[in-house]
């Protein structure tokens, strides 16, 4: 084979294991924010993340407007990597972050307009 063969089955072979790892992961991340605004609409102000979420983590927590990738990461002594990507610095978002073990596995942006929030116990706490 040509070397241009080779270096296309390389190519092939990556992609459509990133394919795999993606879809694989994407059935894992089911909750989003719209989920945690409809309980705060209905009254909630504690939201069990056990039981809204069915993907696997460890721990989880909520980092206020300002907050960088290295203050998550030493926080929760996680490391964000190429496929996972960084955060965007917001300055009226709150981000929810969920790990497992030392790898973060979902990321959800919380609007202000419902309140501050806390994590407590696996809970989401609205603080109006």
């Amino acid at each position: 084979m040509k070397k241009s063969h080779y270096i296309i089955v390389i190519v092939v072979i990556i992609l459509g294991s990133l394919l795999l790892f993606w879809g694989s992961q994407a059935g894992e991340n089911t909750i989003s924010a719209n989920d945690i605004y409809t309980l705060i609409e209905q009254g909630e102000t504690q939201i069990d993340l056990t039981k809204l979420t069915d993907l696997e983590w460890t721990q989880v927590d909520v980092f206020g407007p300002y907050t960088t990738d290295e203050m998550i990461e030493d926080s929760m002594d996680i490391q964000f990597n190429f496929l996972f990507g960084g955060i965007d610095v917001l300055e009226t978002d709150f981000l929810l972050v969920f790990a497992n073990e030392k790898k973060p596995v979902k990321k959800i942006y919380l609007s202000r307009k419902y309140g501050d929030y806390t994590v407590k116990d696996n809970k989401i706490l609205i603080v109006e």
